[in-house]
């Protein structure tokens, strides 16, 4: 039943996000999370360390167990066993609640760490879900593909331009690494985090471009900007706060403007 729920997971995550909104509730050492499933959505739950309660309080679902697949009409309580990962569909809006004891504790990631395998950040909403960043990463791609159009370019004149080593130049800058990217191939990440317009990396160092210069992925809500630097440089800057472990992104129009080598949107040039 686990290998299923993580194979229809992978699936689901390649479509757009429902909204579930999530309540949390402490009391006497208790943590109560409650969720709101709207009819129709499917989903499945993060892995629990320990045993717990749960409570339907309202609508009916579609809920797997050890014996299959189950419907649960509200009023309803089961136990949830660790390690279980269940899958759900909710046939009408329903309500579901888990009970869990923590004792004192009351910062709400700390907590998500305790009982979950997973962070609050990676959790529905969170801003390392891999649903939203497939989402995300989707539009993204949507969007560079109206960047070319704009531009009058194609994949591969810019594959030809950025896989162009003859003037690259590489240099370690300890505040980002290069990794796989939910948008395309390699990207930028953040290794702590950046405040608001503070200087993330070079781009090009006079002729040559720095890893981040060919790496940088495009994003329609990129988290930086590049701009000129002393020397005929260019340098990467935050747009806005950038959290530990997020990719780095520019929208390349503005890359373009910026170190565009004199190229520029196609309207521009029959005016």
């Amino acid at each position: 039943m686990l290998e299923k729920v993580i194979a229809l997971e992978h699936e689901i995550q390649q479509f757009p996000q429902a909204h579930c909104p999530v309540r949390h509730y402490l009391a006497g050492g208790l943590y109560a999370r409650e969720m709101t499933i709207p009819g129709g959505v499917v989903l499945t739950g993060a892995v629990h360390r320990h045993e717990h309660l749960c409570t339907v309080s309202q609508g009916r679902i579609m809920v797997s167990t050890d014996d299959g697949m189950q419907e649960i009409c509200a009023p309803y309580t089961l136990i949830s066993k660790p390690g279980a990962k269940r899958v759900g569909y909710a046939i009408e809006t329903t309500v579901w609640t888990t009970y869990h004891w923590v004792g004192d504790e009351t910062d709400l990631d700390k907590i998500t760490a305790e009982i979950l395998e997973s962070t609050r950040e990676e959790l529905m909403g969170g801003s390392q879900n891999i649903q939203l960043l497939n989402n995300e990463a989707n539009l993204d791609r949507i969007d560079y593909s109206k960047f070319l159009e704009e531009y009058g370019l194609t994949e591969g004149v810019v594959m030809k331009l950025v896989d162009n080593r003859s003037d690259r130049i590489d240099i370690h800058v300890p505040s980002i690494e290069f990794r796989k990217s939910t948008i395309h191939g390699v990207g930028t990440f953040a290794t702590r985090d950046f405040a608001e317009r503070e200087f993330i990396s070079p781009i090009r160092i006079r002729d040559k471009r720095t890893p981040a210069g060919w790496l940088m992925n495009h994003s329609r809500k990129s988290n930086a900007t590049f701009v000129q630097a002393q020397e005929q440089s260019i340098a990467a800057i935050a747009l806005r706060p950038i959290r530990k472990g997020e990719e780095i992104t520019v929208d390349y129009r503005n890359s373009m403007s910026v170190n565009g080598a004199g190229l520029v949107p196609l309207e521009r040039v029959t005016q």
